[in-house]
């Protein structure tokens, strides 16, 4: 099946026949619906769908410099993979290091082995993997924002895709794809359960509805997670007032000022307590 994210798959930069072969031998394994083939890589089709895989064709003559702006310009929810002939086999590490998803056989040396790669990554998109396997979320973020790296986080999980952004130690903006941003989308990311975790080099974005530094953010989502959970045990505890019947009220007896002025005073308990008390245990932070 497709990738659970995979909206779009579009071939770039390579020879029409080429192409409707390779897609032709792939058959419906691993195919999304929207299918596109472009003979040159001028095109962005970051905006056509939310989620999709762009898969470019190089040759020896294809500008490298534009292969590494599509590369890095993409948006947090797409992939870019690069098929690439044997004669240019020294690009893959730089192709890699820049974000590419995937460094490929170029199907005109080797058809065959070309479908075998590109079905295999397909899979592998179908799956959980991460970037960042051994360390939780709030690991990523503190280092990134330690070490003031441009990064991009993006979360799978719990039925939620979405992506933390961090600049020069800043957590800058935070959404969902569906529709949250700000705290209440980085609240939302950084609670989900063993996420499926993509890094991508740089800040892949304008926006600033955050801009705190990382920590002071982790801070203060943990401390609004920490204040859901309250609110909802609380709401889940607390029992429905029953109002007694009219004939019944001068039986009801009425509280003494002492007892109303005991009940006003807080427990003990409740004056000691600090919201900021234990919201990360030693492991959270520890870098496995």
């Amino acid at each position: 099946m497709a990738h659970r994210n995979l909206n779009s798959l579009v071939f770039a930069g390579f020879d029409t026949t080429t192409a409707a072969t390779l897609i032709s031998m792939m058959g419906d394994e691993g195919v999304p619906g929207d299918l596109r083939i472009a003979q040159g890589i001028n095109v962005e089709p970051w905006e056509s769908a939310r989620t999709g895989l762009m898969i470019i064709g190089m040759s020896p003559t294809t500008d490298i410099g534009r292969v590494s702006q599509l590369i890095q310009n993409r948006t947090t929810y797409w992939e870019v993979a690069v098929c690439i002939p044997s004669v240019l086999s020294y690009y893959s590490v730089a192709l890699l290091a820049q974000g590419a998803v995937k460094v490929l056989l170029h199907p005109e040396e080797d058809l065959s082995g070309s479908k075998k790669e590109l079905v295999a990554l397909l899979r592998s998109l179908s799956q959980l993997h991460s970037d960042a396997f051994g360390l939780e979320v709030a690991d990523l973020i503190q280092l990134y924002g330690e070490k003031r790296m441009a990064k991009t986080i993006r979360l799978t999980g719990a039925g939620c895709v979405g992506s933390i952004f961090l600049n020069n130690g800043l957590v800058v903006h935070a959404e969902t794809m569906d529709e949250e941003d700000g705290m209440t989308a980085f609240r939302h990311l950084i609670s989900i359960e063993n996420p499926d975790i993509r890094v991508h080099k740089g800040c892949l974005t304008d926006k600033k509805s955050i801009a705190i530094p990382a920590m002071s953010a982790l801070l203060e989502g943990s401390r609004q997670i920490d204040e859901v959970h309250r609110d909802n045990g609380s709401t889940r505890q607390q029992p429905v007032a029953a109002f007694p019947d009219s004939d019944s009220l001068d039986m009801v007896e009425q509280p003494s000022k002492a007892h109303l002025a005991a009940e006003a005073q807080p427990p003990a308990a409740m004056k000691q307590f600090d919201p900021l008390k234990n919201l990360f245990a030693d492991e959270d932070l520890d870098f496995h």
